[in-house]
């Protein structure tokens, strides 16, 4: 996805105005030549003789009159000409970034190397990004072998809580950890929204053979896509809810260590960065960070977005110097 930097968007919304800026400089200019006394004598009297025959203080004026009338005629026509460089973007479309996530429901996914199982770890983060989005929707999709929408987009947080309660390997109807099958139903979700959304892979591991298929969502969507680690590198055993079930991904009862490699491939191949969950609240904190990021960004790409003047600004300034 492409970020817009400051310098990039920077521009004037009515830059006729920047036309006052020479005719202030030609002033200064013009004023300075009036005011230096010693200038005009010098035409008439040599200047070895000018020194002895100048009277009056030695003391200058640290800024003349002069000076702060054309700072504040160039200030001005700055102000006038409307510099901006950020469209005007108010809490309330801020609050508008729909968020999907896809929760994978592997076995492998309750390995205890991380307490008290990746899953539990990750149902807990889901918790945590809600209270930090409050009033913003959320959507939850289910995956393995196959994807399944556990809940639309919703601002109901107490009933997507009330939900992730049951979310075991147990209830998935088939084997395997196919993301693409997750990805293809958060691109249906999200074609229906204006604004631009969020997809969250929370998992152990996607295999590096689905890096094409998140690159090619990454060059046509807007909607970024960000893969949140859970699991260690040692592994772990897990928890008795997979005995007697499924054993996709496991070896003699036990976790595989984070694929490391496979998400970072994945989370790259989306044009993003891997975050690693963590048992405080950093790693929210920078999802927060990024799904904010992605919609700020869609929005500075949109041209029926107003640019917020920035001119206004300079106006306490003009008037600190006018009270000179």
């Amino acid at each position: 996805m492409h970020e817009w930097g400051a310098l990039e968007a920077f521009h004037f919304l009515r830059p006729y105005w920047l036309l006052v800026l020479p005719v202030a400089l030609l002033l200064h200019l013009r004023l300075r030549q009036s005011f230096n006394t010693s200038e005009r004598w010098r035409k008439i009297i040599s200047g070895h003789l000018l020194q002895f025959l100048t009277v009056g203080s030695k003391k200058r004026l640290f800024i003349r009159p002069y000076q702060v009338m054309t700072a504040v005629l160039a200030l001005t026509s700055i102000a006038a000409a409307g510099p901006t460089w950020q469209r005007e973007i108010t809490p309330f479309t801020e609050d508008q970034a729909p968020l999907i996530v896809a929760l994978q429901l592997t076995p492998s996914m309750l390995g205890k190397d991380q307490s008290p199982t990746r899953l539990e770890r990750a149902k807990q983060k889901i918790r945590d990004l809600l209270k930090s989005r409050s009033g913003a929707r959320t959507a939850v999709i289910g995956y393995a072998g196959t994807a399944h929408a556990i809940l639309p987009l919703t601002e109901d947080q107490r009933l997507i809580e009330i939900y992730l309660e049951s979310l075991y390997p147990s209830v998935m109807p088939k084997d395997g950890n196919d993301a693409g099958k997750a990805l293809l139903l958060a691109e249906e979700m999200l074609q229906r929204e204006d604004a631009a959304g969020t997809i969250i892979f929370m998992s152990d591991g996607i295999d590096r053979t689905f890096a094409g298929t998140f690159s090619e969502h990454d060059k046509k969507a807007l909607d970024q896509v960000i893969v949140l680690g859970f699991g260690t590198d040692q592994g772990g055993p897990v928890e008795e809810e997979s005995e007697g079930g499924s054993s996709y991904g496991l070896s003699e009862g036990n976790a595989p260590p984070v694929d490391t490699i496979g998400l970072s491939a994945i989370a790259e191949a989306s044009g993003s960065s891997l975050v690693n969950s963590t048992p405080d609240g950093e790693d929210i904190a920078k999802l927060s960070r990024l799904i904010r990021t992605n919609l700020v960004n869609a929005i500075l790409e949109d041209d029926q977005l107003n640019w917020h003047d920035s001119g206004c600004y300079l106006t306490w300034i003009i008037v600190l110097l006018m009270l000179l």
